[in-house]
């Protein structure tokens, strides 16, 4: 999985018309998934992924920042991911259009329980093991063995996101909305 995905495109439309796209829940459907958002800070709302054969995902979300029509930013986490990724949208106005930048960040972690149960270990998305702080490590059985309980590491959703489903969204989805809207 990646730990940040960056992609700017350019749409010859002003900014305006752009953050309509992003932020009304009808058009958000349209291009991106159905939805229940709302343009304002604090509100949690669902994407409802389908378009997976076989799999009906809810992805949750909550909006961390807003300045329109500059900026946006919210939580994106599905049941399969640990912790929350954030989506962040940045609107620039340039020469006859709109730069539209995606940052989608988002970080893989690895928590092992082992049988001892005060040791934890984390396994960031560069797939380095570091120790965390711990009452008892003087096992180095324990230290070398970790056993138990893995959380779910990777989200279908996300990877298929952060591996080309942002760029056909944003280059094929979005422009023909664009297009439809006047």
């Amino acid at each position: 999985m990646l730990g940040n995905l960056k992609i700017e495109t350019f749409y010859p439309h002003p900014p305006q018309r752009i953050w309509q796209v992003l932020t009304n829940s009808r058009t958000l459907a349209a291009w991106l998934m159905e939805n229940d958002f709302e343009p304002r800070l604090g509100h949690k709302f669902q994407f409802q992924h389908t378009t997976l054969p076989g799999l009906d995902v809810r992805i949750d979300c909550e909006v961390i920042e807003i300045d329109a029509p500059k900026r946006l930013s919210y939580t994106w986490q599905d049941k399969f991911m640990c912790q929350p990724s954030i989506v962040t949208w940045t609107l620039e106005a340039v020469d006859n259009g709109t730069k539209l930048q995606l940052l989608h960040q988002a970080v893989k972690t690895l928590h092992v329980t082992s049988l001892h149960k005060s040791m934890r270990y984390a396994q960031p998305w560069q797939n380095q093991f570091v120790q965390t702080p711990t009452a008892v490590t003087q096992t180095p059985l324990l230290q070398s063995m970790p056993v138990g309980r893995y959380e779910a590491l990777d989200s279908v959703i996300l990877n298929s996101f952060l591996n080309g489903g942002w760029d056909y969204k944003l280059n094929e989805r979005m422009p023909q909305i664009l297009i439809l809207i006047q």
